[in-house]
């Protein structure tokens, strides 16, 4: 079984052109401990990155949804057939009920050919819709866990789901209270705007993401606040102590002694409200004294941006002995303008691209599943002696 996903971060970077590069980190525990799911399947790459993500091409008219939307109650979508092609990074699970035997794929992350992306985060204080409540005729019921891809496989933009999809939408959760508590919220982004959707006692809430971070808990709100407690960071050389400046022994004092004090007082710690708050801050300062002039340096800047969150197995304290130890399990890029998608894993550094417009996603009966590993069971090093040789 497998511990919380208590770390997950998501930053936008903006390129030229008015595109954004949507930049997310999966953060989960390592295998062992009590969870919401357990996982099986393929099995674990032998770089010790966790688990088995698979980056997967969906097919238009694919049955999906109908094993996991088990654990919801009061479902009228317990499964559907998807409208538009996808691809995600999707694990095998099994439902957490002893009584339902069960094994799905769920999909964590993603992008469709519309460029509509996903990506999934743990939100602990999250309490669904009543599943049992009145709802206008036509209100489609979805389960919380087969939710990013119930998005991904039927809404083809932003303003889709505000104006069309959400006055029609409950968002409902399990049956019973999962083991780990492990509940959800989701940034949705497209090549225009950026939200974020929380359900917060029982209410759904959708929030314009015009900070561009999202991790976790506490709600979106409260870290959109938490950024005003750090309006003493500044993207300027310091220079507060010019006006009360001394003569000593050593010299003029105070004054700043080596760069990066213009950053003092950001927070370093991996928990979620560090996490926003270094995004932000750090994203914010980037582009206004080095504006991204291309799409590689967007990428570039985004990469960057993700390796200021990653965590590396060991460093973040287990709340149990059985919990296991959390870790940066992938990272992925998206283009919802190009419609690509760049992926790679905690023990590789090297990065690979899908682009979405070279994909056959036409309908086809008795297809075959089409994915592949998220890491390749290497530490991606090219050997160049002898190219110097």
């Amino acid at each position: 079984r497998l511990c919380a996903a208590l770390a997950c971060s998501t930053v936008h970077v903006p390129a030229p052109g008015n595109a954004t590069v949507i930049a997310r980190t999966m953060e989960l525990g390592s295998l062992g401990g009590e969870a919401a799911l357990s996982f099986r399947g393929f099995p674990a790459p032998s770089s010790g990155s966790g688990l088995a993500w698979r980056v997967a091409v969906h097919r238009r008219g694919e049955e999906v949804g109908k094993a996991i939307s088990l654990v919801c109650d009061a479902i009228t979508h317990t499964s559907w057939s998807t409208k538009l092609g996808y691809v995600s990074v999707d694990v095998a699970a099994q439902s957490p009920f002893p009584k339902l035997n069960v094994t799905v794929n769920l999909a964590s992350d993603g992008i469709n050919e519309a460029g509509l992306t996903v990506s999934e985060h743990t939100l602990r204080q999250s309490v669904y819709a009543d599943a049992a409540a009145p709802a206008p005729a036509g209100t489609s019921r979805v389960c919380f866990a087969a939710f990013t891809a119930w998005l991904l496989g039927n809404v083809a933009t932003v303003r889709e789901l505000r104006e069309e999809v959400l006055p029609r939408l409950r968002v409902v959760g399990p049956v019973v209270p999962l083991p780990s508590g492990d509940l959800l919220h989701w940034t949705i982004d497209d090549e225009r705007e950026h939200v974020v959707l929380e359900y917060l006692d029982g209410e759904m809430r959708l929030h314009n993401n015009t900070v561009g971070a999202f991790t976790n808990d506490p709600d979106f709100t409260w870290h959109l606040r938490n950024l005003n407690n750090f309006a003493n960071l500044s993207p300027d050389w310091p220079k507060g102590g010019e006006r009360i400046t001394v003569q000593s022994e050593v010299g003029a004092l105070p004054h700043a002694v080596g760069h990066g004090f213009n950053l003092l007082g950001l927070p370093g710690d991996a928990s979620p409200p560090s996490r926003f708050v270094r995004l932000f801050f750090q994203r914010q300062y980037a582009v206004l004294r080095a504006p991204p002039a291309s799409l590689n340096e967007s990428l570039s800047l985004a990469i960057g941006l993700l390796s200021s969150v990653f965590i590396s197995q060991g460093t973040v304290a287990s709340a149990s002995p059985a919990a296991g130890l959390e870790l940066t399990q992938y990272s992925v890029l998206k283009l919802p303008a190009a419609r690509q998608f760049l992926f790679r894993d905690y023990a590789s550094p090297r990065w690979r691209r899908v682009r979405l417009g070279e994909l056959d996603f036409a309908p086809r009966a008795g297809a075959s599943a089409r994915s592949l590993p998220v890491g390749d069971g290497t530490l991606g090093v090219e050997d160049v002696t002898a190219k110097l040789g």
